[in-house]
């Protein structure tokens, strides 16, 4: 690589998009409009065909200024490793379609950061309003608190976020899947995303992996200049997304037998009873405050606080048979179809 490129690296936009093809119209006018010269923009369209065929227009009218993907539904980190093999950049920039990038030098921000060598991936900033300046409340202390903690991993594989500071932090331990950029290089020597994993920390077989073969030097990093959006109210979106508790528990088990069991082995079989204990709690916290019955028959007679109850003491009872089946049951291999 010329010391040209590494100064000036040619980007890829990536946006993962399901069922959300009007929103993504607003994310192209956007990445449409940049003042970095030298980048693609590749969406991989995931939809429904009659969502596709409903609302095809919308994208068919970007014919000619952006790469069109379609495919059936893969999972976040799927979607990224075949997202990834369409692109032509030598750095990756992902955005999710169910977020806004803010600004003209949004790709710029991520790029600029790219003229070390050593840099692997940035992490952008997320605000929920525009012209925030922060969410965090200095006074309590809590600036400190969400600065120690950005982008880091708890000890019991919790990836922890505080992607809202405003200041530059490297290096870090991981990136968010949103409003992060990376070097196509090290994605494909990496193996890229391990695919099966949903929801909880997805992103992280990634960079496990970068943690333990990274040369001497190569950093991630958190840069607060490159900024997105959130959209919470937008539907099937971060801030309206509801999970069945049982979803819940088989993605936080693929994670932990997965993830955490092949990197960190004797932390997670010699503390196994913990991480059960501490991931079921975690699952029906996340439940209790995200769940809604209000569709639900039931719930006329019998109240939403009662069905939350009643959905938790039912996983109770089966959640053992669950642990079982991922104790005896062997890892996917890559390319395997799971049922």
């Amino acid at each position: 690589m010329t010391e040209v490129s590494l100064s000036h690296p040619f980007m890829s936009i990536l946006i993962r998009s399901y069922n959300r093809l009007p929103y993504v119209s607003k994310i192209l006018e956007v990445c449409l409009n940049q003042t970095y010269d030298k980048y693609e923009i590749v969406l991989l369209e995931q939809s429904a065909n009659d969502h596709w065929d409903k609302h095809r227009e919308i994208i068919e009218k970007y014919n000619g200024k952006i790469n069109v993907i379609r495919s059936h539904p893969l999972g976040p980190s799927g979607a990224r490793n075949v997202g990834v093999a369409h692109c032509k950049g030598e750095v990756v920039l992902f955005v999710d379609d169910d977020d806004i990038p803010v600004g003209d030098n949004w790709v710029a921000e991520h790029a600029k950061n790219y003229i070390d060598p050593l840099c692997i991936g940035v992490s952008g900033r997320h605000i929920h309003q525009l012209n925030e300046v922060s969410r965090y409340n200095n006074i309590k202390g809590e600036m400190d608190h969400a600065y120690e903690r950005c982008l880091t991993v708890s000890f019991m594989g919790r990836g922890r976020v505080f992607t809202g500071i405003n200041t530059i932090k490297k290096p870090v331990e991981w990136l968010h899947g949103n409003n992060c950029s990376i070097r196509k290089s090290c994605i494909l020597n990496l193996g890229g995303w391990y695919p099966y994993i949903q929801g909880l920390g997805e992103e992280h077989s990634l960079y496990f992996k970068f943690q333990k073969e990274k040369k001497p030097g190569e950093y991630l990093m958190f840069d607060p200049q490159p900024i997105v959006l959130r959209k919470f109210d937008m539907p099937g979106g971060v801030g309206v997304r509801i999970i069945p508790l049982h979803n819940l528990l088989v993605h936080r088990m693929q994670y932990y037998h997965w993830v955490i069991g092949d990197y960190f082995p004797i932390r997670f079989y010699g503390l196994y009873f913990i991480f059960m204990l501490y991931g079921f709690h975690q699952s029906a916290q996340m439940f209790i405050k995200n769940s809604s019955f209000e569709d639900v028959f039931w719930q006329r007679w019998f109240g939403d606080k009662f069905l939350k109850y009643f959905y938790i003491v039912r996983e109770v009872v089966l959640f053992p048979f669950m642990v079982l089946k991922f104790l005896i049951k062997p890892k996917p291999k890559w390319n395997e179809i799971i049922n």
